[in-house]
């Protein structure tokens, strides 16, 4: 079995362990398999990018360091808010470092990709619809989570506009993951803010565990593919 696919395994076992252990409300183990999620993930990355530019390789874990901060800070969140304030910060902390990521592909993939108008004012259109539904439930966190809102949305324009899909299919990864993190994003928002949902925190984490594989895949898949090419 091919190093790559050990770890594909290894990280859908981690994730069905981690989503039994909510299902079955076994605490301790879901918050150890949460916590080790980003390890396995990281691990995959590094062991994948030999010879790949530093540059890659720091946004890369950045944002799964901020990811496994974030997802700490939420498993208290029903304690206080203040942990619920806490992991939104950090996980923008971690959108950052993606958009830093897919922004360095964009620009050093030549011919640079075109801008795909539809698709940024399509998406902007039911963001903000999103966000006027939700903003009477808001209440003190509006500005935390219309600043985090923005900062999703960036980061799924820059994963979209980082790769030639038609020559570069690992991007369809990439973007997959990008538009399943908004959309456990969205499902985050309505769990916590309009109405609890009935098994709420295992479909967050499955969308979640989703596309953080799939951003994760998407680019280091690109850096395989490019690897020599790719420049400081």
């Amino acid at each position: 079995m091919r190093k790559g696919s050990s770890f594909n395994l290894l990280y859908a076992i981690m994730l069905a362990v981690h989503l039994s252990a909510i299902f079955f409300h076994l605490d301790i183990l879901s918050y150890v398999s949460k916590f080790l999620l980003p390890f396995v993930l990281a691990a995959h990355f590094i062991t994948g990018t030999e010879g790949i530019p530093a540059t890659f390789r720091v946004l890369m874990l950045s944002a799964l360091f901020f990811s496994g901060f974030g997802d700490m800070f939420l498993l208290f969140s029903e304690q206080s808010s203040l942990f619920f304030t806490c992991g939104l910060i950090t996980f923008m902390f971690s959108l950052v470092s993606y958009i830093g990521f897919f922004l360095k592909i964009r620009y050093t993939n030549y011919p640079l990709p075109l801008c795909q108008w539809p698709f940024i004012l399509g998406m902007a259109a039911g963001m903000i619809t999103f966000i006027f539904f939700m903003l009477p439930y808001l209440g003190g966190m509006m500005l935390p989570v219309l600043l985090f809102a923005v900062t999703a949305y960036i980061m799924l324009q820059s994963v979209k506009h980082a790769f030639r899909l038609r020559d570069q299919p690992s991007g369809w990864y990439a973007l997959a993951g990008a538009c399943v993190y908004v959309l456990s994003c969205a499902i985050i928002a309505i769990h916590y803010f309009y109405q609890p949902l009935e098994m709420g925190t295992f479909f967050i984490m499955l969308t979640y565990g989703i596309a953080q594989w799939g951003l994760v895949t998407g680019g280091l898949r690109y850096l395989q593919m490019r690897r020599g090419y790719a420049v400081q």
